[in-house]
């Protein structure tokens, strides 16, 4: 109980630094340009001591249950050696940790302009389990991530000719919505159990791209089901607004407890079902084993629970407000400096980021470490923030940003070492979770409002921007990595060279 205890004390402080300095700067912005009200400001303070808690439940939690599940079933997979086996659940698992997203959900319920948010869920997790499948086969005949990659982002781009205009910021947005706080882990565990039951030097490059290529199966799915849906695809964003009062603030987190706490549910079952059931037929792991994971799965539920209350009682409707109003005609260039502050602190609160950050460094065993992760994605970020609020204010079209973004993605990815390859298209993934649906979202949703813009077509997009822009930056780093160790292999055999001496005999 000690144990327990002592490590939710020390993930709290973690947490804690995480979210303080993003909380400073909402904190900031709201004594600013917004009228004080006592149970508002209350409001967010409470979201972010909710933020707080529920980021350190979940990282004990993911350490506990969905990194083990994650890693049994893949080792499993390659041990078991039933390729068409591997395939099929491949498959499952991608479908089932998709369409439970929370993050996925909300952005399928802003889309009235289709039929039913099914139709979105179902194409969006097709995507991912059609290309964890493909993942999958990659990792077991080491097949070139880099090409893989290429090929799919081309793929996207050719599709973007013929697919609605509509139709191209909601598609590029599910490759950051399906990478949320429950599949990163799983999946990432998943393609490290497959690789650690293989010998080779190349195991550490190949765990890593799972993600990546998990990220783009979504938009070439809802690309493609674009061509034959009928739908326009336009939506009105519709936010709550910040409690004025005692009881507007204790029914809203009453409300989004309620809520949660049923679809995160949704989250947690179908992964737990598919686990036990696999154990049962395949793993038989001790009654002990199981028991943890469920402790495990516990933690992560209520951690999610709690994160999620937070950023929507708070910080969702904040952003929305501050948005309208600081995109007001007087105000509205302060907006090109504050997305840089705020892009750039908002990665360090994104659960999944520290997940993705820590496996980053155990893998590389330090050479990678968590603090160059989460500066190269929190640069990355900031500009991606830069990129979206230019956007908005000249009404520049998603594709005219997107199309040059993913051409240099690609291009960079031929001079990309392979372990930052994967890395760096993994951290795109996670880098555009939780906050950026539910603040950087609403934040330009009420941007385009305020300038009367079709926050489809230029709000949008954004969660795409933002899943690029650290990919492009992890791969700088990649490149210079390379560098810095060719020279210091040149000066490494110079120094040798000069150490050999020569006798002349005469």
């Amino acid at each position: 109980m000690k144990g327990y205890l002592r490590d939710l004390i020390s993930k709290v402080k973690e947490s804690a630094i995480s979210v303080v300095p993003f909380f400073a700067i909402i904190l900031v912005l709201y004594l600013v340009f917004l009228p004080f009200n006592v149970w508002a400001f209350l409001g967010i303070i409470i979201a972010t001591m909710f933020m707080i808690f529920g980021m350190a439940l979940f990282n004990i939690g993911v350490d506990m249950s969905t990194m083990k599940m994650g890693g049994y079933v893949g080792s499993h997979l390659s041990k078991s050696r039933r390729f068409t086996f591997m395939i099929v659940l491949s498959f499952v698992l991608g479908f089932i940790v998709t369409i439970a997203e929370p993050d996925l959900m909300v952005l399928a319920e802003q889309v009235p302009g289709i039929s039913s948010k099914w139709v979105i869920l179902i194409t969006v997790s097709c995507g991912t389990g059609i290309f964890l499948i493909l993942s999958t086969v990659r990792t077991i005949f080491r097949l070139s991530i880099r090409t893989m990659l290429i090929i799919s982002y081309l793929v996207a781009l050719i599709l973007c000719i013929f697919a609605p205009v509509n139709f191209l910021p909601l598609a590029f947005d599910t490759m950051g919505v399906t990478t949320g706080a429950v599949s990163v882990p799983f999946i990432m565990a998943f393609g490290l159990g497959i690789c650690a039951v293989r010998s080779g030097k190349n195991n550490q490059d190949d765990g890593f791209g799972l993600i990546a290529l998990a990220s783009i199966g979504p938009v070439i799915a809802i690309l493609i089901v674009s061509l034959f849906i009928r739908g326009d695809a336009s939506t009105t964003t519709t936010v709550t607004n910040l409690a004025t009062s005692l009881g507007e603030l204790g029914g809203s987190i009453g409300s989004a407890i309620l809520s949660y706490l049923k679809e995160v549910f949704i989250v947690i079952i179908p992964v737990f079902a598919f686990f036990l059931i696999y154990n049962h037929m395949f793993l038989k792991l001790p009654k002990m084993t199981l028991m943890r994971i469920f402790v495990g799965l516990m933690y992560t539920y209520l951690g999610l629970v709690i994160f999620l209350c937070g950023v929507s009682v708070g910080y969702l409707p904040t952003a929305d407000i501050l948005g309208k109003t600081i995109a007001s005609p007087n105000t509205k260039w302060l907006l090109i400096p504050l997305a840089l502050i705020i892009g750039f602190f908002l990665v360090f609160a994104e659960p999944a980021v520290h997940v993705l950050n820590k496996q980053v460094e155990d893998i590389t065993e330090g050479v990678i470490s968590k603090k160059t992760m989460l500066i190269g994605m929190s640069i990355g970020v900031a500009i991606a923030m830069l990129i979206i609020v230019f956007r908005a204010l000249f009404a520049i079209d998603f594709m005219y940003i997107a199309t040059p973004l993913v051409l240099i993605m690609v291009i960079l990815s031929i001079f990309t070492p392979d372990l930052f390859e994967g890395i760096a298209f993994d951290s795109g993934g996670v880098a555009a979770g939780s906050l950026t649906a539910s603040f950087v979202l609403p934040f330009i949703v009420g941007v385009c409002s305020s300038l009367r813009l079709d926050s489809m077509l230029y709000g949008f997009g954004s969660i795409a921007i933002v899943a690029i822009l650290p990919t492009i930056v992890i791969q700088i780093m990649g490149i210079r990595y390379q560098i810095y160790l060719n020279k210091s292999k040149k000066s490494t055999k110079k120094a040798r060279k000069s150490d050999i001496v020569i006798i002349d005999f005469e």
